[in-house]
């Protein structure tokens, strides 16, 4: 399981330059990992459903004894099979869809991201794990559906369904966190219905648990994002709002429902909203002339119809949500990509311009008819099984089953209706009006939805099958109790199968009246007068008007204003808290002993920022602060912590350079204190404070005693077990390897977009020059052997650091002031070297060392970052080394891209 993660991962990041070389095949190429995971998935089919369940554990942060659980019971294992199939089809289908399209590498990876992600949402056992995956489906699902974001209403699409999903994945978070204080678990496996539900929290977690997973399945209110992201490519909308995405929501209702459910609130708010959601859905679908937005709309429907399903409870209530569950991702798959297809190939999906296609497409014409038949509930397709397995759980409900029923029949009616739509009068209507020449579409194209309907008719002509392999072990994971599960096509005239015939038959009436039941669709515009979309944007734009109010009332365009506000705030803030803490910063314990080179160092800070407030002039304020830094590091030797000071003096150093550079040709400013003696009194004071508060936390934080032993377990523990003496590199690179890993992804995606702002509205120095400040023939020929020298020694320390002072930080920081000499010295010819290794390449070269330097761990099924070492030649080696090779590579790669972009332009 995740092996099928990684490789998932693996293979989506790697889609933009797999199409770059092969960009006839690569649908076919991509679709062999998703493939293979479906493969592996079916093996397991004969293990889960003798009640087996797998389960792979990694350790995530082993100290707090977090660890990333999967787990594939009988539900994980439909949603795995469903993710895996039907996205091995779409990748292949998106090929030919987008063919041609300059940007499809970039689509390819969002959609393996998000296969990825979902797959990891329904195998996670760990609440907050599945979180994590669940919000990733969120961002991926931006991505695909902005993916022709030169369109405004791509871009409104996808800002919509991102705050709808992410606002409700907020709630569910809370929920989530309750749930496991209240089950003293992270565990969905070990969740215990009746401790969560005698708890006091009980309440919270249902609500905040059913707003995050309405959002997602689009129940509701929260259903109009649904239909307005069928703006995104016809390939996203088969996958994700048919088949995936809009039922993870759905998932975590069955899977916490043992959990939750049970009880009359669960049931009433899940029957009552599910029943309504999918009425709407429905008659909003039979208004629509566009094949996706009708197709988005029954999609609502069947999604409302799930939810009111899992709130029934009830045998075959349990049992037709997983048959519709399954029966619905294959026939909705299918006709969404049919749809495309016919939008393909003749330039439009409007129903009122098609028709007679079936001669012309005759094998897309197949699989929308099947996919139609099974959508409609005709028997011997999967749908019909579950619609009256559907309501027969309803039935079993008693007098409230029934009325849900008589509502159920209108929709479904309705359903039926529109399938025959989408199928008789685009196949076999009157010839219509297309803007193209129609003709069958490419194999690939209408292989995937012809193999699910085939599919759809398949699992239920031979019903026995899923029954045994798939629908048992899901429906017990569903359900509280043991389930006896059976399937049949016929089972006797019973209350259920009268119910059918009515559908069928009103559907019917419906199809061949479809202008009156437009017609009276919409004159429930007057009845209902609101638009879910108009609202939206009412909302939207008083949110805005409100921020734009309240940030009107500080954003003063005063800079030094904001700055002393905030001081003032903040300073009061500390001394505040450190008065009502009753602290004691004057307590000797953990202070520095006086030394000459520290009161030195001291000095030199003090009249660093002393000349910074009354001289004049940017670059004398730069030097002023730049003679502060220096104070410091000479601070940091005084008190024997070498690294620091190294890292202080090469940051000053690169930070006067690079101030130096984009303040040199900027105005002159006056002095800071010349600006009355008012003002200066009131930046005086400020200053004072904020020195006060800042100097007695700190004292009053290092005469605290350290909890536990910590800082005795990292010095005992450095050299036996990270074989370095230097504890300081060994803690980096080594024991806290994955917070380093964090703080040199900033690094680099603060390099990319300074970079960007240093060279903006500047025209691109085909001939960079150096600087004219360094010109002196004196200067230029000592400054090749200069930087060779900082470039030995910034090897030097890479070597040493594990286990004297150094490391990859402080060398990429050496390297890189070596290599800014040379460019504002020589400037042309060290730019065209810089070309040819562009320091992005190096950016990305560190970052891919520094995580190949931990999957040495996950390989080997130990937590990641986990050291490994050899000893050649009696040298010891190790992957901590790869580590802090791959920091030296993104330090060095950060700084010459922000001094490539920033010499290399012109004025």
């Amino acid at each position: 399981m995740l092996f099928s993660l990684l490789a998932l991962t693996f293979i989506g990041l790697f889609a933009p330059f797999v199409w770059r070389f092969s960009k006839r095949h690569t649908g076919l190429l991509l679709a062999i990992v998703p493939a293979a995971c479906f493969v592996w998935f079916s093996l397991q089919i004969t293990e889960i459903a003798g009640g087996g369940v797998l389960f792979e554990s990694v350790a995530w942060v082993p100290m707090l004894d977090v660890a990333l659980g999967l787990r594939l019971d009988g539900l994980a294992l439909v949603f795995a099979l469903l993710i895996t199939g039907i996205g091995a089809l779409i990748v292949v289908y998106s090929g030919v869809y987008l063919h041609g399209h300059p940007q499809l590498g970039r689509f390819y990876a969002y959609l393996l991201i998000f296969m990825m992600a979902m797959l990891g949402l329904v195998l996670a056992d760990n609440l907050i794990a599945m979180f994590v995956f669940w919000e990733l489906t969120s961002v991926a699902s931006y991505l695909l559906i902005s993916f022709n974001h030169e369109k405004p209403e791509s871009r409104r699409a996808a800002l919509q369904a991102l705050l709808i999903t992410g606002g409700g994945g907020l709630a569910l978070l809370a929920g989530l966190v309750l749930l496991g204080i209240a089950a003293d678990t992270w565990q969905f496996s070990q969740l215990q219905a009746e401790l969560v539900q005698a708890h006091a929290l009980f309440p919270a977690i249902m609500v905040l648990v059913l707003i995050g997973c309405f959002t997602k399945s689009a129940q509701f209110p929260f259903h109009l994002w649904l239909p307005n992201a069928m703006n995104a490519p016809t390939p996203v909308s088969a996958y994700l709002h048919s088949a995936t995405m809009v039922k993870a929501g759905i998932y975590l209702l069955a899977r916490l429902n043992p959990t939750l459910g049970g009880g009359v609130g669960w049931s009433t708010v899940l029957i009552t909203l599910g029943a309504l959601t999918a009425l709407l859905g429905a008659v909003l679908a039979i208004r629509q002339y566009d094949l996706k937005r009708m197709l988005a709309y029954t999609t609502v429907t069947v999604l409302g119809q799930l939810t009111m399903l899992i709130g029934t409870n009830t045998s075959y209530g349990l049992q037709a949500f997983v048959l519709y569950l399954v029966a619905h991702s294959f026939y909705k798959g299918a006709l969404f990509m049919a749809v495309g297809a016919i939008d393909h190939s003749t330039g439009t999906r409007d129903i009122r311009r098609l028709g007679g296609l079936f001669s012309l497409m005759p094998l897309t014409g197949i699989a929308v008819g099947l996919a139609a038949f099974s959508n409609a509930g005709l028997p011997p397709f999967f749908g019909f099984i579950a619609k009256e397995f559907k309501y027969a759980g309803l039935i079993e409900m008693g007098t409230i089953g029934w009325t849900v029923t008589l509502v159920m029949i209108l929709t479904n009616a309705l359903l039926v209706a529109a399938a025959g739509m989408i199928f008789f009068k685009t196949f076999f209507g009157a010839r219509g009006t297309w803007d193209r020449q129609a003709h069958e579409v490419s194999p690939f194209m209408w292989a995937g939805p012809l193999l699910l309907a085939l599919g759809g008719f398949g699992l239920g002509a031979w019903n026995q099958w899923p029954e045994t392999w798939l629908v048992n072990t899901a429906v017990q994971a569903v359900a509280s109790g043991e389930v006896d599960v059976s399937l049949y096509l016929w089972g006797g005239i019973t209350p259920a199968v009268l119910a059918s015939v009515l559908t069928l038959g009103l559907g019917t009436l419906f199809y061949f009246n479809v202008s009156a039941v437009r017609s009276l669709a919409n004159r429930l515009d007057s009845v209902w007068v609101f638009s879910g979309d108009l609202l939206w944007d009412k909302l939207l734009k008083r949110l805005f008007q409100f921020a734009s109010a309240v940030a009107g009332l500080f954003q003063h365009g005063s800079l030094r204003l904001h700055m002393a506000l905030m001081t003032l705030v903040v300073s009061l803030s500390v001394l505040g808290g450190l008065l009502l803490m009753n602290a004691q910063p004057f307590v000797g314990h953990g202070l520095s002993e006086v030394t000459l080179s520290g009161v030195i160092g001291c000095l030199l800070a003090l009249g660093g920022a002393a000349g910074a407030a009354f001289m004049a002039g940017r670059l004398a304020l730069v030097a002023s602060l730049g003679a502060s830094g220096l104070g410091l590091a000479l601070f940091f030797v005084s008190i024997n912590a070498p690294d620091v000071a190294l890292t202080q003096l090469m940051v000053e150093t690169l930070t006067v350079v690079f101030l130096a550079m984009v303040l040199r040709r900027m105005p002159m400013v006056p002095a800071t204190g010349g600006a009355g003696i008012g003002v200066n009194v009131w930046h005086a004071g400020v200053a004072m404070l904020f020195g006060l508060a800042v100097s007695l936390l700190i004292m009053t934080a290092v005469s605290q005693p350290l909890p536990g032993d910590l800082a005795d377990w990292f010095l005992a523990n450095s050299l036996p077990g990270g074989y370095g003496s230097n504890v300081v590199n060994v803690i980096l690179v080594d024991f806290r390897a994955v917070d380093t890993l964090g703080e040199i992804l900033v690094v680099a995606i603060a390099a990319l977009a300074a970079s960007t702002l240093l060279g903006a509205g500047q025209l691109l120095d085909e001939k960079p020059r150096g600087l004219p400040e360094f010109g002196s023939m004196m200067l230029r020929q000592g400054m090749r052997p200069l930087a060779t020298i900082l470039l030995v020694v910034s090897l030097a320390i890479l070597w040493r650091g594990h286990n004297l002072p150094g490391g990859g930080f402080i060398g990429g920081l050496v390297a890189a002031t070596g290599f800014t000499l040379m460019v504002l010295t020589f400037g042309r010819g060290i730019q065209r070297g810089l070309a040819r290794i562009a320091p992005p390449t190096i950016i990305g070269l560190g970052l891919a060392c520094a995580v190949g330097a931990g999957l040495f761990g996950l390989v080997s099924q130990v937590p990641f970052m986990t050291g490994f070492w050899i000893e050649p030649f009696g040298v010891k080696l190790g992957t901590p080394l790869l580590f802090d090779v791959g920091v030296f590579l993104t330090v060095f790669g950060s700084v010459m891209h922000m001094v490539r972009n920033l010499v290399g332009r012109t004025a």
